[in-house]
């Protein structure tokens, strides 16, 4: 668990100083944080819905999504 979270804020700091990072790196690293904050929540007849969730959009469908809402005009 710890282990995880140690590994995920290493990433984001090395994409930070080596700007190596992409969007899709960035919001895939943001993904497996919710797995993990779902393994970590006490209530283990939720985990399912939230994997779910977790799970649902892959980053290809967000950026589409994304960039029809950016097109749309307000």
């Amino acid at each position: 668990m710890r282990r995880h979270i140690v590994m995920i804020l290493l990433s984001a700091t090395f994409c930070l100083i080596g700007q190596g990072c992409t969007h899709r790196a960035w919001y895939e690293a943001l993904q497996e944080k919710q797995r993990q904050d779902c393994y970590n929540d006490p209530r283990q007849n939720e985990l399912q819905k939230c994997l779910g969730k977790a799970n649902s959009i892959s980053y290809d469908e967000y950026k589409n999504r994304r960039e029809e809402s950016v097109k749309q005009p307000r």
